[in-house]
């Protein structure tokens, strides 16, 4: 363990770091916003936040997920990426004009219904999408070709950009949430330019991929990652839809309010980066009792992670909340525990669906995160005040479908973890360096 120690600093130390500021950045971001906007303002302008850090990860981080792997692969035998990452480019372009029209057509009932009416927000969201996609590629060749240095750098970079156009804004006195809301949707744009310039193995020539493999690889990730991202980013969206006229304020404190329960998730991906082709590996070589070692470890981190997280939100969040967002930012323990808990949950649950993908438990992943999205839907029905209805959803869904993922995990380990083909996965070049558990 302690010979592997540098390895795990390595390749989890960057991204941390790069995590860490871009989550201390976001949450400054509305802070600042919520200082110079007022609640019933930051509204609409945390619902943009949400959606571009929902959408973004849910429509493009699987083909990162591609990028990397295969990238590492063909790296390890001596053969460039260029096909992979050429085909992963267009299939990128594609989804990104499909959500451009579908923005367009629908700017206007999409704007009254989530943004109060500010159609900017709307082009807002479309660039957010943009430069989510030219990250998520970029990231994949980072990972592919081991620079995860400059994967952490372009994380930092997005945040610094963010909160610095949100401090710009509010000192030359603007008090319109749609400037802020393009500044938060061009900083990852402008991350992207300032750290892609050499993609490594990526760009090198190699040979074409099988016919299909990768739309069919893509196509599954896909719908577990929109479902999965519905379950943890859908409150937000799910308060400003049901608020009233003489609840826009109370929206926008909730939705600053999940994002500050939420703080620990970024800590969470960055492990992710690793986790997956760890256990792939693990699973290529049939090592069921490292598979469940590596499972156990890491999903009993995660749960600490969001137990701590739980208590200091119980302990401290409310305090929390007034110091960051302002004297006008008022909530009560009773809406923040939930919040806090249904973090942790998911991280939980994203752990055991990350385990299930490495051994292409595809179809069980996307049931689990089916079934918490329609339970967050039923739960929406309880006769409760808004926030602790939303509060609830959030939890019941995240609760069932960790139940759910980690049974389908339980059916799954009864098996032998290669019964189902699998694509090679990356092959480190020294073991030793690349374990990070």
């Amino acid at each position: 363990m302690a010979r592997q120690l540098p390895a795990a600093v390595r390749q989890i130390g960057p991204v941390a770091v790069g995590l860490g500021v871009l989550g201390l950045a976001s949450v400054a971001f509305l802070s600042v916003c919520g200082y110079a906007l007022g609640p019933a303002e930051l509204a609409p302008l945390g619902t943009l936040w949400v959606l571009i850090n929902a959408l973004g990860p849910a429509l493009f981080q699987p083909l990162e997920q591609e990028i990397g792997r295969s990238t590492a692969h063909r790296d390890a035998s001596g053969q460039g990426a260029r096909p992979v990452f050429l085909r992963a480019c267009l299939l990128a372009l594609a989804v990104v004009v499909l959500a451009g029209l579908a923005l367009l057509v629908g700017s206007r009932p999409l704007a009254d219904a989530v943004f109060h009416g500010e159609q900017v927000m709307v082009l807002a969201l479309f660039l957010g999408l943009v430069g989510l996609c030219a990250e998520h590629l970029t990231r994949g060749a980072f990972a592919g070709g081991q620079f995860f240095p400059r994967y952490g750098a372009q994380l930092a970079i997005d945040g610094v950009l963010r909160i610095g156009s949100a401090a710009v804004l509010a000192v030359i006195g603007i008090a319109t949430a749609g400037w802020y809301g393009l500044g938060l949707a061009l900083a990852p744009v402008l991350a992207v330019a300032l750290t892609a310039r050499r993609l490594g193995p990526a760009l090198l020539p190699g040979p074409p991929d099988p016919p299909g493999h990768l739309r069919r690889a893509i196509g599954w990730l896909t719908l577990g990652a929109l479902a999965s991202q519905f379950v943890v980013n859908a409150a937000p969206v799910a308060v400003n839809v049901l608020a009233g006229a003489e609840e826009q304020a109370r929206a926008g404190i909730f939705i600053s309010v999940l994002v500050l329960a939420r703080v620990p998730l970024f800590l969470f991906a960055a492990i992710q980066a690793s986790f997956l082709p760890g256990m792939a590996a693990l699973a290529a070589a049939g090592d069921v009792a490292g598979f469940r070692r590596r499972l156990d470890l890491v999903a009993g981190g995660v749960a600490a992670l969001g137990a701590a997280g739980l208590v200091v939100i119980v302990a401290l969040g409310p305090w929390l909340v007034r110091l960051l967002y302002g004297p006008d930012f008022v909530t009560t323990r009773s809406d923040l525990w939930p919040l806090a808990a249904a973090s942790g949950l998911f991280m939980v649950g994203s752990a055991v669906g990350q385990a299930l993908i490495s051994v292409r438990g595809y179809r069980a992943s996307v049931v689990g995160w089916t079934s918490g999205a329609a339970t967050f839907l039923l739960a929406l029905l309880l006769p409760l005040r808004l926030e602790l209805r939303v509060g609830y959803a959030f939890l019941a869904a995240s609760a069932v479908a960790l139940v759910v993922l980690a049974v389908a995990m339980r059916l799954r380990l009864r098996h032998p973890l290669t019964s189902a083909p699998l694509d090679p996965v990356p092959a480190p070049v020294d073991r030793k360096d690349s374990s990070w558990t």
